[in-house]
């Protein structure tokens, strides 16, 4: 063993010591650390205990040199050191690179196997050389004879001495000769010199100096002072040696580990990158939303300084009990670091690989509590792979292949279609065939090679290095009981934390995994997993896409009573369609414009504008079929709403955690009813970024031939209104109508504009003719001026576009709606009871069906859902129906508005479920089970070719 010669009065010292000088680092980084604005009293406590740095790390270079089992020191030894060196230098690079990206540096990685080569890593440097230099001493190339040697130490010793105190001017070479000094002293005091009492006179003298050098330190905390007090501490210890210095051999396990627990403690905190770190945690932390910064601070060193004692200590004992000749697995922690970091490493990189390392820098500096929570999940996943396998390693063999499997397929995923590996990708074996068309062949060979080595590998290291069992039984139910749950509650917690983004609701800290969450700054974002994953970590993303739920099973669900269905409605088609004169929708164009966040404000209780804002569009409503649309979405929500305006399929049907069908239900499905069905050109535009909400894949999926967008076919008008950052409707709907005219067959059209969505900042237009009043804030009545001007834009606009329409030969049915209110509605009369009393008001929004010849009048059209406009349009157009429109036209005519578990009438109040007719309650449980089947089931209805078309 290396570090075996300290008997019990000086481990206690030496551990005292490494606890002083971890708490020395964090106290000078907390000083230097101005935002906090801590108390006078507070930082005079901290420039204080941060001035002993040096002397605590004089001092344990001291009782290394003690504990340095001379006599037995070979270069075998040397290796052996640096072997400890590495245990702590390697595994704690790529960690440190996980949590703070901004750290990543190839140099770092590579300086990290050689640590005695990083700047101002100069603690291992010199115990190193020390090392090599005694090992040479030891083995006396030279034949000096002992009287020699021990003039040679002296020389030695007062050379570095005066040296050190020569250079007071340069502090890292002071503190280097200095360090150097006390740890060749230890050394001498221990094998040459031990036996020598010191003089009682001598040690009072030098205690009171030692003593009175503390008190000046305290008191004045001068330069001077803080230089001479390590030499003072050096001649204090040295002084009482006789007694500190005898040697137990009985104590050589418990002394390596703990000369060995603080030296790694020493490597840690010395190390550059872990000072970086701390420095910039520091410095990042805001007294403004700290109630007490102190705390806080106080509480993260304990813990971070918690885990570095434990890491340490198991690596410490380890390697202790190995060098000792006893087989142990605690050896492989440094290993399991490693692998895990690494791995989270590749998995991270593996989204930002088109894009380059600046790229993933910038999207994740500074988020380190962000880095450390996916480092923590991924952690608990390999720990799992190592209770399930128990053999250490098959266990890391598994964990690399599986890490580098998932990120591969991440980079294959998301290089096709935008968009990261979710949970549902992991249960659908027929998912495999897609995934194998995006990716190269020869890589996918080169890596099953690599994968076919690493278990050949294993096997070989299995048979021959730390053999046997990793947990007993006990231990290992209770780590799976715990990681599962832990995982569990992340799981869970993001799921719901998906569930109040999309409602534009705060979160909250109702429990620990919420509090983790929201205090590591992540914020769900289920509308683009892709941003989630690159700003926030592709882990903590992963995670949020495990539990998801479709829908609950209804109790009658089976083959037969979906087939009684199917031929119910099949009869009631047939009947439908006696009276409908149009055979198909395809020779005709219907168009879908959702009109984004548009909503008369004048609806929301008490807002009152200066004069109206939308007059064309209130004149269309008047002459066409119109009404409300019962929105299930508040400031959000755009995707679901039109999901429900194309498929015919109610949200108010879904499981709650199924917050975005577009990312996590259409990917899945095979089949799922959408109204390009009914034609053969379909096109969709929508004038932004085409992968939000996942819309590339699925409007693919749905059959829309060309997708026009900023990153998919070229918009040809782009153009935009003052300051706003989003295309006009005017170029919007000149787009629409260059795609009207592109053929003079029958098509569909999806537009989904982007003028009204926020913010709603005042001055955004050159001009604002609108002032506004009601019982909201001031600035969310200036947000409400703003954003009215864009809705009389958008009236202008619409007036072009119905007025070119009008003249069109060809028949045409644009279906124009609002897809939610915009989330700029903030006071008293939103607020409290208000919330609870207006919730019905804040999800209305304006629609119509117009049509450019002449139909019959609909009913049944005041409150609608976004499901019902399908149907309408079918009835508006005189158009047959299949069996599963002639099901949506049951449900428009007996319960047209259901969404967030509530039924709206046709005044707009909200009405209760058990209020519903015993056949409007059959209706929709009709409608239930045909959802269920189609997207949770097994499909039986869409067996029946004819069901949807």
């Amino acid at each position: 063993m290396i570090f075996s010669k300290l008997n019990r009065k000086s481990e206690i010292l030496t551990i005292a010591l490494g606890f002083i000088f971890v708490l020395t680092i964090f106290c000078s980084i907390i000083y230097n650390a101005s935002n906090l604005k801590l108390a006078s009293w507070s930082l005079s406590t901290l420039k204080m205990i941060g001035g002993f740095q040096k002397t605590s790390l004089v001092l344990l270079a001291f009782f290394l040199g003690e504990a340095l089992n001379f006599h037995q020191l070979k270069w075998v030894t040397v290796l052996k050191f640096y072997t400890v060196l590495l245990c702590f230098s390697i595994p704690l690079t790529p960690l440190l690179f996980s949590i703070d990206v901004s750290t990543i540096n190839v140099n770092t990685f590579i300086n990290s196997f050689f640590p005695f080569l990083i700047k101002n890593y100069w603690f291992s440097t010199i115990i190193i050389l020390l090392m090599i230099f005694l090992t040479i001493f030891k083995l006396k190339p030279l034949k000096i004879k002992n009287q020699t040697a021990n003039i040679l130490f002296v020389g030695i010793l007062a050379l570095l001495l005066v040296e050190s105190l020569l250079l007071t001017n340069h502090p890292t070479a002071n503190i280097t000769l200095l360090t150097g000094y006390a740890f060749i002293l230890g050394v001498y005091l221990q094998n040459f010199y031990q036996k020598i009492a010191t003089p009682k006179t001598i040690r009072i003298i030098v205690t009171i100096l030692e003593l009175v050098s503390i008190a000046l330190a305290i008191i004045y905390q001068s330069e001077i002072t803080l230089i001479f007090l390590p030499v003072v501490s050096l001649l204090f210890i040295s002084s009482w040696s006789s007694s500190l210095f005898n040697y137990d051999k009985g104590n050589e396990i418990f002394s390596s580990t703990s000369s060995g627990m603080i030296l790694g403690l020493v490597l840690i905190f010395s190390n550059p990158l872990s000072k970086q770190i701390l420095t910039r945690y520091f410095s990042e932390q805001s007294p403004a939303l700290l109630a007490n910064i102190l705390r806080h601070v106080s509480l993260f060193s304990f813990f971070t300084i918690l885990i570095a004692i434990i890491y340490a200590f198991v690596i410490s004992k380890g390697l202790s009990l190995r060098f000792s000749g006893v087989k142990n697995k605690l050896i492989t922690l440094p290993v399991s670091i490693f692998l895990i970091s690494g791995c989270y490493l590749i998995f991270n990189y593996s989204q930002f690989y088109g894009q380059g390392l600046k790229t993933l820098i910038w999207r994740q500096n500074g988020q380190l509590y962000l880095g450390l929570l996916n480092f923590f999940l991924i952690t608990l996943l390999y720990l799992i792979i190592q209770i399930i396998f128990n053999r250490f390693w098959y266990a890391n063999t598994s964990f690399v292949m599986l890490m580098l499997i998932w990120s591969y397929a991440n980079f294959a995923k998301i290089s096709a279609r935008d968009e990261p590996i979710i949970g549902s990708d992991l249960g659908l074996i027929k998912s495999l065939p897609d995934i194998i068309k995006m990716v190269n062949v020869k890589i996918v060979l080169l890596l099953l090679v690599g994968l076919i080595i690493l278990i050949i590998g294993s096997a070989f290291m299995q048979r021959h290095f730390l053999k046997g069992k990793i947990y007993n039984l006990p231990t290992r139910i209770i780590l799976l009981f715990a990681s599962g749950f832990i995982l569990y509650g992340f799981a869970q917690t993001e799921n719901q934390l998906n569930l109040i983004a999309w409602k534009n609701q705060k979160p909250t800290n109702d429990n620990i995994f919420f509090t983790a969450l929201n205090n590591s700054g992540f914020h769900a974002h289920p509308e683009s997993l892709e941003y989630s994953s690159n700003k926030f970590g592709p882990v903590v993303t992963f995670f949020g896409t495990v539990i998801i739920k479709t829908m609950d099973k209804p109790n009658n669900y089976n083959k037969k009573s979906i087939d009684n269905i199917t031929q119910k409605y099949q009869a009631l088609a047939t009947q439908i369609n006696k009276t409908r004169e149009n055979n198909s929708l395809n020779s005709q164009t219907v168009i879908y414009v959702l009109s984004e966040s548009y909503a008369d404000p004048r609806m929301v209780p008490s807002v009152k504008l200066s004069k109206n804002p939308i007059p064309y569009e209130q004149k269309i409503e008047r002459t066409n079929t119109s009404g409300l649309m019962y929105s299930s979405g508040y400031g959000g929500g755009t995707a679901n709403i039109e999901f429900e305006a194309l498929t015919g399929l109610s949200m108010n049907n879904f499981d709650p955690s199924l917050v975005t069908p577009y990312v996590f239900l259409v990917p899945k499905v095979s089949n799922l009813p959408v109204i390009t069905d009914y034609f053969k050109t379909k096109n969709a535009i929508h004038p932004y970024t085409g992968t939000t909400y996942n819309r590339t894949t699925v409007f693919k999926k749905f059959g829309f031939q060309h997708f026009y967008n900023f990153n998919g076919n070229k918009l040809s008008y782009t153009k935009k209104i003052g300051k706003s950052q989003y295309v006009s409707d005017d170029s919007a709907y000149k787009q629409l109508l260059k795609q009207v005219n592109s053929t003079k067959k029958g098509q569909f059209i999806q537009l989904s504009t982007m003028q009204n969505h926020m913010p709603y900042t005042p001055g955004t237009y050159a001009k604002n003719e609108y002032k506004a009043t009601g019982r909201l804030t001031n600035y969310s009545l200036k947000k409400v001026e703003s954003y009215s001007q864009g809705l009389n834009y958008t009236d202008q606009a619409l007036k072009k576009l119905i007025g070119r329409v009008s003249k069109m030969k060809k028949h045409v049915t644009i279906v124009w709606y609002g897809d939610h209110l915009p989330g700029l509605y903030d006071g008293p009369i939103v607020a409290g009871k208000n919330a609870t009393k207006y919730d019905n008001r804040l999800h209305q929004t304006n629609y119509f069906i117009y049509s450019n010849f002449k139909h019959q009048p609909l009913s049944h059209t005041k409150v609608v859902s976004p499901n019902m406009f399908t149907p309408m349009v079918f009835q508006q157009t005189n158009t047959k129906v299949s069996p599963y429109i002639a099901l949506l036209t049951e449900i428009n005519r007996y319960v047209p508005a259901a969404e967030r578990n509530k039924f709206m009438n046709s005044n707009g109040q909200y009405i209760p479920k058990n209020s519903l007719s015993e056949k409007s309650k059959k209706f929709l449980q009709d409608y239930k089970l045909i959802q269920y089947d189609i997207t949770a089931g097994k499909q039986y209805s869409l067996k029946n070719k004819n069901f949807i078309k």
